[in-house]
């Protein structure tokens, strides 16, 4: 590879890899979800009862993008829309008791998935990477 490649299109063909594989190992283990829903319901198990609009600024995605996704995790019975209490509006996403069985079955798959595919490049290497992602994304924002 060049050192002229351009960081952007190495981070777009890194996204779409990671997707491609994170969606065939889900389909391997008969789970019904994309490597989408994964990055949401990951953010939800991490802190339950967040708002919609919380979740889409984590992930930078727009409106429409999130609630289509918080939609069919809806649909699978994973999540569910209760009320904000301060703001009837706004709507905070809660794991049902399937969600929180879901964690217990993706998590592991996931986390070693991860892990294999950094185990060989060199950890101060992946910090750096970390902090140059970090740099990007600021500057960004």
């Amino acid at each position: 590879m060049e050192n002229s490649t351009r960081i952007s299109l190495l981070i777009s063909q890194a996204l779409g890899l990671y997707r491609i594989r994170i969606n065939a190992l889900l389909s391997q283990n008969q789970i019904d979800l994309t490597s989408e829903m994964c990055a949401v319901l990951r953010l939800i198990w991490k802190k339950e009862g967040q708002k919609q609009k919380d979740l889409a600024d984590q992930l930078y995605k727009d409106k429409g993008s999130i609630t289509k996704i918080i939609d069919n995790l809806e649909k699978r019975e994973l999540v569910t829309r209760i009320s904000d209490i301060e703001d009837a509006r706004n709507k905070k996403i809660m794991l049902t008791d399937s969600g929180r069985e879901m964690e217990k079955i993706v998590l592991p798959l996931l986390d070693t998935f991860l892990d294999r595919i950094t185990e060989s490049i060199d950890q101060k290497e992946l910090e750096i990477s970390r902090r140059v992602l970090s740099q990007l994304i600021e500057k960004l924002s």
